[in-house]
């Protein structure tokens, strides 16, 4: 299984394509741990689409038949690391790509049962990130079409379009996510 992730989606920006490995998932909303090489962590929800067939360049218009669920995510960021290989040229996929750096709603719904795609996220009870899945300037369908262009997507894969991770956490915060009311991320900082 591999993350694909469709970047920039929510700028208006070139888009572009980042992958996670399957070690970066936090599942079963388990407590994220900040890790001991960063001070500064940041984070920012995200829309998951769980493929379940092969796909390679796919056009937009046929790429609802290579998915069957949508989910929601919390993409961590050691922004201090990050800022540090930018300065330095370095790339910086080590500042997102660490071990549990990547949450994982438990369940994920069929698209027919996602209503408006009210996507919205709570840091210790304030809404920090708040979204509509059906207004994003790429639809989730163009996304999975972006991450087909680039890359071969594989049965149990997931295409992630994530926010731009700008809220900064700490521990003992408790993050929640929502996708249409319904609650399906709630864990806490440590």
């Amino acid at each position: 299984m591999k993350i694909v992730c469709v970047e920039n989606v929510f700028s208006d920006g070139q888009t572009y394509v980042s992958l996670r490995p399957d070690t970066s998932v936090l599942r079963n909303n388990d407590d994220f741990y900040v890790p001991h090489f960063s001070t500064n962590i940041v984070c920012g929800c995200a829309v998951l689409v769980r493929i379940t067939r092969l796909a390679k360049c796919l056009d937009a218009r046929f790429a609802s038949r290579c998915y069957d669920a949508i989910g929601v995510g919390v993409t961590f960021v050691a922004r201090d690391m990050m800022r540090k290989a930018l300065s330095e040229g370095r790339p910086c996929e080590e500042a997102y790509t660490f071990d549990r750096s990547f949450a994982v709603s438990p369940e994920m719904k069929e698209p027919l049962l996602v209503g408006e795609g009210c996507v919205q996220m709570w840091v210790n009870d304030a809404v920090v990130q708040s979204f509509t899945i059906g207004k994003m300037l790429l639809s989730i369908d163009e996304c999975v079409s972006r991450a087909s262009r680039s890359l071969t997507l594989k049965t149990g894969d997931i295409v992630a379009v994530p926010m731009p991770a700008d809220i900064a956490v700490c521990m003992g915060d408790n993050l929640r996510v929502s996708l249409d009311g319904a609650s399906e991320l709630n864990f806490i900082i440590k």
